[in-house]
């Protein structure tokens, strides 16, 4: 009897084993993960681009000589709201970049005579159809960051208008300091600051001479 109680021991615990090998848990597959896709920004500042900027501008118009001994130095001071169209190329070499361009600002600063001259005439004094050819050099922080200096000359139209206008072509050297930032691969802004010397030009009345400070604010398209 105790050998039949061993026997049927042994073949109740072989069936538990077999029962116990023969169960397989469930496989529980892990969710697919979908791919991480990091924008590619360029790596220099080499090319040509095109680009626009809304530029606020104040000018000095000033009497020189005799005229300002008669009737004061200041004449007018012609200001404004303006847009304008750019274009140019750059090249990098290390953190250095280095670029030509061109800018036309299509508006005109505009502003009324002042003091003994408001007297003589009610007038209006205009500077517009400024161009400017430039150079500029900077330092690229990195590949979205640039600042740079600019040297250029610019000419543009001194008018002024009582109903018979008049008009003189100014011309000068331009000095700017900018800063640019590239959003990605095609697209960037600008902040710039320029001051230009129009130099000296003769009226009806005498001579006078004038400047133009302008701060600009702009986007360019990178080809």
């Amino acid at each position: 009897m105790i050998k039949t109680f061993a026997i049927a021991s042994v073949a109740s615990m072989s069936a538990v084993a077999a029962m116990a090998g023969g169960y397989t848990a469930p496989v529980v597959e892990a969710a697919p993960v979908a791919p991480v896709v990091v924008p590619v920004y360029p790596t220099g500042w080499d090319g040509a681009y095109i680009g626009a900027n809304i530029n606020w501008g104040k000018s000095k118009v000033e009497a020189k000589g005799d005229l300002a001994d008669a009737l004061g130095k200041k004449i007018s001071e012609p200001d404004g709201t303006n847009g304008a169209l750019r274009a140019g190329y750059d090249w990098q070499s290390g953190n250095g970049v280095y670029g030509l361009g061109a800018e036309y600002n299509f508006g005109k600063y505009k502003d009324s005579l002042t003091g003994n001259y408001a007297a003589l005439s009610d007038g209006d004094v205009k500077i517009d159809k400024a161009g400017t050819l430039f150079a500029r050099a900077g330092y690229a922080f990195n590949d979205n960051w640039l600042a740079y200096g600019l040297l250029g000359y610019t000419w543009a139209d001194a008018k002024y208008d009582d109903g018979a206008s008049q008009k003189k072509g100014v011309d000068g050297v331009t000095y700017g300091l900018g800063a640019e930032y590239k959003f990605n691969q095609n697209w960037s802004s600008y902040l710039e600051y320029a001051y230009t010397d129009l130099g000296s030009f003769d009226t009806s009345i005498g001579k006078a001479e004038a400047d133009l400070q302008q701060i600009k604010l702009g986007v360019n398209y990178r080809f």
